[in-house]
């Protein structure tokens, strides 16, 4: 990966991440949670939080310049939980097709399969292939290596 994560806190559990993002507008308050769908997969979440009302938002648009960084901070996060949980994949996609798309580009930028310890699949309706940088996909699904 060649983006520097953002540093973390997060809980005994490894389900909930909290750090900055630094960029052109400012500094933003953002949270990953990790919570489960099955007992297998998990749903990654990634949200703003204003420290101030306590209120989470998965609809804000930051647009801090610093897209790279965040995605890596929340690989870190991804990497932190599947440590503890090998045996367990993580899904997420955006909250709109604008925002999932937004997400394949960036992890374009900085997933290297080959050098990763992740799989990365791509969802297609009812279809998961091996994550491709040029197809459309409406989620994510990853989990180590073997």
């Amino acid at each position: 990966m060649q983006y520097e994560a953002y540093p973390f806190i997060y809980n005994a559990e490894n389900t909930r991440f909290q750090f900055q993002s630094i960029g052109r507008r400012g500094v933003f308050e953002k949270v990953v949670f990790i919570t489960p769908i099955s007992d297998e997969v998990y749903n990654l979440s990634l949200v703003d939080y204003n420290v101030a009302s306590g209120e989470y938002s998965d609809q804000t648009i930051t647009d801090n310049g610093d897209m790279p960084e965040v995605l890596a901070t929340v690989l870190k996060a991804i990497e932190a939980f599947l440590d503890t949980q090998p045996d367990k994949a993580i899904y997420f996609e955006g909250s709109s097709f604008t925002r999932t798309r937004l997400y394949q580009i960036a992890i374009t930028k900085v997933f290297d399969h080959d050098k990763s310890q992740f799989l990365i699949f791509g969802r297609k309706g009812e279809t998961w292939l091996l994550f491709e940088p040029n197809v459309n996909f409406e989620g994510f699904l990853i989990r180590k290596k073997p």
